[in-house]
């Protein structure tokens, strides 16, 4: 008996310790639809896919940035018009949260996705073919709100097919799409621009391409995930706490809570099944659900985050090329474009440490804590790396003010870029953790106002740098960020009372 109890024990160990000693939450349900019991290689397939939409977004967007001299001259239009071929795409892929996530509830999350990619790829191409400047910009208001179906739909999916303990990981590869191509975007164009004959037009039908082949990824790759999962209490994990480092979970009903039993998922029935009608959901007070979360003081927080630090970022790629294409650096297009590499490094960093090391530091921060589960343990992965963005923002403000060297410059591009990525993705985390059963419509919230809030910088970014300077803008953009930062320690210890009771169209959350 006591070696039976034994073998048991050491099993449980073996298996916690494949997801940093927490059992698997939240627990898989009996039912083969469950997205949670899908195979892993489906899952990543799936993960894959749908996040790819987020790149061609924004790397369709970010893109024509380094082309704003060459659609000066071709349109005969001011700096700030042609800045609006960007601005607005931008806006429009928040506000098209509104109608796309919805569509997804009611319709089905791959329908949605389906739809908006394929609308995508169809206006990529009127855009390639558009020869007058106030089509373009109208081409462009379009593929923002086509684009915009990933941007709350992803997340959410990250949450119907992974475990908390996942969590992290997974959803900073949502985070690191959306922001690398911001960076890939401009630098792929770069060198298009300066060597394809047909320039920035060329450019465009690379991006057609992309949306080409999310969509045909979505169909073949990804299953519909929608599930109405039983609403479960707050979870409690017993453990000991004589070696905190080595702490692993001692009890617990069954070997079952650490282990999933697989259902198999055949291709044909992916492929054959477009729309999932859910009859019982009003898609008008689906759409109303946003609003109502966004008075939410954890969706506020995430929204400050992720507009503060995305804001901070995105007005170094629309004001770099006034800056570098004149003296003292003089750099070519394609050099201009090479300035993204930087940022691509500290995606690089910010993706694993707000990621992996993010989970690990939470489940630390469990088990520390005799077991108990809740969403706020998240924010104290913030630790780590809080300092690196603001820090990154003083690095720019007084090397573009005072003409350093351009290496000093790619540095704070990179320290900045760390940030876009580190601490968006564990606040989008938390509220995710806090309200699972209505994450498409948090992440709507946070999407719609983050996109306003990094508009109102954008719109002006290139005239506001003219006339204020680089050390005045960016000593703003690290007050705002510290102060972002700075709020989540009231939300540790506020948090869980802060979120209260919430009853949003019959679907409520503790």
């Amino acid at each position: 008996m006591l070696t039976t109890d034994s073998n048991k024990a050491t099993e449980i160990r073996q298996a916690a310790a494949k997801h940093h000693g927490l059992p698997l939450l939240p627990r898989p349900t009996d039912d083969e639809r469950d997205p949670l019991r899908w195979p892993r290689s489906l899952k990543l397939a799936a993960l894959i896919a749908t996040a790819f939409v987020n790149f061609t977004a924004n790397f369709a967007g970010a893109g024509l940035s380094v082309a704003s001299p060459v659609l000066q001259a071709q349109f005969h239009k001011t700096p700030n018009q042609v800045n609006s071929l960007l601005t607005f795409n931008f806006l429009l892929l928040g506000v098209g949260n509104l109608f796309w996530v919805p569509l997804g509830v009611k319709f089905g999350k791959r329908a949605s996705l389906l739809i908006s990619t394929l609308i995508l790829f169809a206006v990529l191409v009127w855009t390639a073919k558009e020869t007058a400047f106030a089509g373009l910009l109208a081409a462009r208001c379009l593929s923002g709100f086509a684009s915009a179906a990933g941007e709350s739909i992803v997340p959410s999916i990250v949450t119907d097919i992974f475990f908390l303990h996942e969590h992290a990981a997974m959803m900073s590869w949502y985070t690191i799409l959306v922001s690398s191509a911001t960076a890939i975007g401009p630098l792929v164009a770069s060198f298009i621009v300066q060597y394809s004959r047909g320039g920035w037009v060329d450019y465009v039908w690379v991006c057609a391409a992309l949306a080409g082949a999310n969509t045909v990824a979505i169909y073949f790759l990804y299953p519909e995930s929608n599930f109405n999962r039983p609403k479960e209490p707050l979870h409690r994990v017993s453990v000991t706490g004589e070696d905190a480092d080595k702490v692993q979970v001692v009890k617990t009903e069954t070997i079952s809570r650490h282990r999933v039993s697989v259902v198999s998922k055949s291709w044909f029935s992916i492929w054959t099944s477009v729309f999932t009608i859910n009859r019982e959901i009003n898609i008008l007070e689906v759409a109303l659900r946003p609003l109502k979360m966004l008075l939410r003081p954890s969706v506020l927080l995430a929204t400050f985050i992720y507009g503060t630090s995305l804001a901070s970022q995105i007005i170094l790629i629309f004001a770099f090329p006034s800056l570098l294409l004149a003296p003292p650096y003089l750099f070519s297009s394609s050099q201009v474009g090479l300035m993204q590499i930087a940022a691509i490094i500290g995606f690089s960093i910010g993706c694993f440490a707000g990621g992996y090391i993010a989970d690990i530091i939470t489940a630390v921060v469990i088990r520390r804590q005799t077991g108990n589960v809740y969403p706020e343990q998240r924010l104290v992965a913030l630790i780590p790396g809080c300092l690196v963005a603001p820090a990154g923002c003083i690095l720019i403000a007084f090397a573009c003010s005072d003409k350093l060297h351009w290496v000093a410059i790619a540095f704070g591009f990179g320290m900045v870029s760390f940030g876009t990525i580190y601490a968006p993705n564990i606040a989008i985390t938390y509220v995710v953790e806090c309200y699972p059963r209505v994450v498409a419509e948090c992440l709507v919230a946070i999407n719609v106002f983050k996109n306003l809030v990094a508009f109102l910088f954008l719109y002006t970014a290139v005239d506001w740098v003219a006339s204020s300077g680089w050390t005045q803008v960016y000593m703003i953009m690290f007050m705002l960020v510290s102060l972002s930062m700075l709020l989540a320690i009231p939300f540790y210890f506020f948090g869980p009372k802060w979120r209260g009771q919430v009853d949003i169209s019959n679907v409520s959350e503790e």
